[in-house]
């Protein structure tokens, strides 16, 4: 079968690089790249995009053996419950250079004007402070040194002009990505002595732009890749599967400048906003805290996977009272926004193409609690002076898991790091099957500091704690008994 190539796309125009993208996996190119190449399509513009592998070795194929061109699978579920799968071929890619092995290839892309916009995402861990990094290394070894080298190839290049600057969408799965960007390369400015007015030029010229993503990128769908060769008619090695939904935000701070990229004049899933972080705490809240808040529930009912637990009554209902009950209450963004993001929440969870595993999602389930449930369990407590009820539930769930405590166990053990699952041990064995056993275990597990950050501990979420951790472990737990509670 013949491999993809420019010749598929049948007379669609290819762009003009103006993008350089550090980052050639998955989720760019299924996420960032397929809406610039909407924008394209949709507005007739002209938007280009030079993909820059940042690290040696990965992935042994470049995109440039098939003319850039390859295929995002977007699929899932619809508003109205039907099925989606949605193939679209992606014009915009234009070439790929890779820093190890290229790196004069790279510094050529920071001379060449037509260049605006430069994108990341270079893992969680890419925008970090590497001291060892230096100005002429070959090339610098972590993502600020080689942006600081790059931008000052350019402003050698233009002379400092103010209208060479670049803007920088940072998309790594940190807060306050683009801000943390720019200080690194403060940094190594400074570390490597350039001139004060390279420095003035990248804080006056250049900007760095805050960013939230939200897309779920299994990657290759390699279970079905002989069915979709032959349905699509060609072999696409770069071909990505990702979900329907997809939300890009934008923090456009005041003073900043007009974003040259329109994607938020023409994407639905595109917010420019001056301060991203209530859209920030509404998925760390809602789509995160979902998974967090009935995790351990599912693996103690023996259930495998989001999509069987979203797909049973009980689940569903449990997801509906916890998000609309003891999540929505709590956020900032207006009602209508909220209900909507966790209705579409609810279907990403019902994909049928994407097998979610519960175990996979337990990992560090503690510190997932930390971060994504505990401000909403400990709000509500302020706000009705008793404890959360489905959050308290999840709670006592994460106690029972951790120790063991229920069906099928051995085969589901903690995964979270040994200090974590020792101490948990500890405070399991506080429990000697007396009520004065149980409520010391109960006190210990909600008084560590190094599961909550501090202690949570109080007599009366203590009692309610203990009397979930007694209806989850006294008897097998299952699904239906999940429903009597919420039928209670």
């Amino acid at each position: 079968m013949e491999r993809l190539n420019a010749a598929f796309l049948k007379g669609r125009p290819r762009p003009t690089p103006r993008i350089v993208q550090f980052g050639e996996g998955n989720f760019l190119r299924a996420f960032f790249d397929w809406k610039v190449d909407r924008l394209n399509e949709t507005t007739g513009s002209d938007w280009g995009i030079t993909v820059v592998r940042p690290i040696a070795g990965g992935f042994p194929h470049s995109l440039d053996e098939q003319d850039g061109v390859y295929t995002v699978l977007s699929r899932g579920v619809a508003e109205n419950g039907e099925k989606i799968s949605q193939p679209r071929l992606i014009a915009c890619v234009r070439n790929e250079v890779a820093a190890h092995g290229d790196w004069p290839g790279v510094l050529a892309l920071a001379r060449d004007p037509n260049i605006v916009v430069v994108v990341s995402n270079t893992t969680d861990a890419g925008i970090a402070y590497v001291p060892s990094v230096g100005y002429a290394d070959d090339p610098p070894a972590s993502f600020p040194g080689k942006m600081t080298r790059f931008l000052h190839e350019r402003w050698k290049t233009f002379g400092g002009a103010p209208e060479m600057g670049l803007q920088m969408l940072a998309c790594e799965l940190i807060d306050h990505n683009g801000d943390e960007l720019k200080r690194i390369v403060l940094l190594h400015a400074r570390d490597w002595g350039l001139e004060p007015e390279f420095v003035r030029w990248v804080e006056t010229a250049n900007a760095f732009y805050n960013t939230l993503v939200d897309r779920i990128v299994p990657g290759f769908p390699r279970a079905e890749a002989d069915e979709l060769r032959r349905d699509l008619g060609y072999d696409d090695t770069f071909m990505a599967a990702a979900e329907l939904f997809h939300l890009f935000v934008i923090e456009r701070k005041d003073g900043m400048p007009e974003l040259r990229l329109p994607l938020g004049k023409h994407d639905e899933g595109t917010i420019v906003t001056s301060d991203v972080t209530p859209y920030k705490a509404r998925k760390v809240a809602i789509l995160n805290g979902a998974h967090t808040g009935l995790c351990a529930l599912a693996l103690l009912a023996g259930v495998e996977t989001v999509g069987e637990a979203v797909s049973h009554p009980a689940g569903a209902r449990f997801l509906d009272r916890l998000l609309n009950e003891e999540v929505i209450p709590f956020l900032t963004l207006p009602k209508p926004d909220l209900e909507e993001f966790a209705s579409a929440v609810l279907r990403r969870f019902r994909n049928p193409y994407i097998r979610h595993l519960w175990h996979d999602i337990s990992l560090n389930g503690l510190v997932k609690y930390q971060t994504r449930n505990l401000d909403r369990l400990l709000a509500y407590r302020e706000r009705f002076g008793k404890p959360a009820p489905l959050m308290t539930l999840s709670l006592a769930s994460w106690l029972a898991f951790y120790l063991g405590r229920f069906q099928g166990a051995g085969k589901l053990p903690p995964r979270d790091a040994p200090a974590i699952i020792e101490r948990i041990r500890e405070i399991g064995a506080l429990d000697d099957g007396t009520a004065k056993g149980l409520d010391s275990m109960v006190g210990a597990y909600l008084g560590e500091a190094a599961f909550w950050g501090r202690s949570i501990d109080d007599p009366q979420l203590r009692a309610k704690v203990a009397e979930d951790y007694l209806f989850l472990t006294e008897q097998p737990f299952s699904f239906e008994r999940l429903a009597a509670i919420l039928a209670a």
